[in-house]
Formats: C-alpha cells, structure tokens, sequence
C-alpha cells in the first residue's frame, strides 16, 4: 500500500508537465553544432541574429524530434555544419526531445521542433570519413 502513495505523485506529476504542440507547421533549415554536452545542438540557418559568444548561441539552440511513425534522420548526420530542412511544429513549452538520455551534467531544457518531413542538405559525413582514411 505504500508503494501506491509514492506512485501517485510521480503520476500527477508526468499529467501535470504535458507538452502540447502549437498550432503553426513551418519549415526551417538547421545547422547542428557539435557542443561538447548533451545539450541542444540545432541551431534556426535563418536567423540572422549575431551572437556575440557561444553561451548566447547555445540559448537558442533546440531539441529535434520525429513525430511518431516519422522515420529517424540517419545516424550519418551529426557533424558540425550538418544542415536539415524540416517542416514540424514546436513544442509550447521548453523541454527534452522524446528519447532524450539525461546525464549526470545538468542540461538545461529548450524548444523542441517535432518533425513530420525531413531533408538533408548538407552532410558532413562523408568528409569525416575521408579525413579517417589518412
């Protein structure tokens, strides 16, 4: 019966913290930055805003995730400079994406943009691969 007292909490909880989409579907591309953290690491290529230092990059940088049954962007993408498009919506409150791993390092929560459409435009991948080759 105690086990039950404890449960009821962490259900009011997981209710209480639902995240809901807003209602506008846009298509942006983004840039990931390879930040030594698990933190956010895709950044709007459109905004045109000059960041001063990597603190205030890393403020706007968001959280992607697929909207369910949307395939998953391949493991070949997640180089600095790796550029997507995505059409997607984003989450009204900030957050973690779905899957996200937390570690012991205290990452803060940010935007998360859920896909439903996703176009690689520039990968790094393969000059990774040749830069291993030598």
């Amino acid at each position: 019966m105690k086990i039950y007292l404890y449960l009821i909490p962490l259900l009011l909880l997981s209710c209480s913290s639902k995240n809901e989409l807003e209602g506008k579907t846009q298509t942006v591309r983004l840039s990931y930055i390879a930040w030594s953290c698990a933190c956010a690491r895709w950044h709007n290529v459109d905004d045109s805003t000059d960041y001063k230092n990597l603190d205030t990059l890393a403020a706007h940088c968001i959280f992607i995730e697929p909207a369910d049954g949307i395939a998953t962007m391949p493991d070949t993408l997640g180089y600095s400079g790796d550029v997507i498009e995505l059409t997607a919506q984003y989450y009204k409150n900030k957050g973690y994406a779905k899957g996200y791993i937390k570690t012991e390092e205290q990452v803060d929560p940010a935007k998360i943009f859920r896909y439903t459409h996703f176009r690689v435009i520039q990968s790094h991948y393969s000059a990774f691969k040749d830069e291993l080759k030598k």
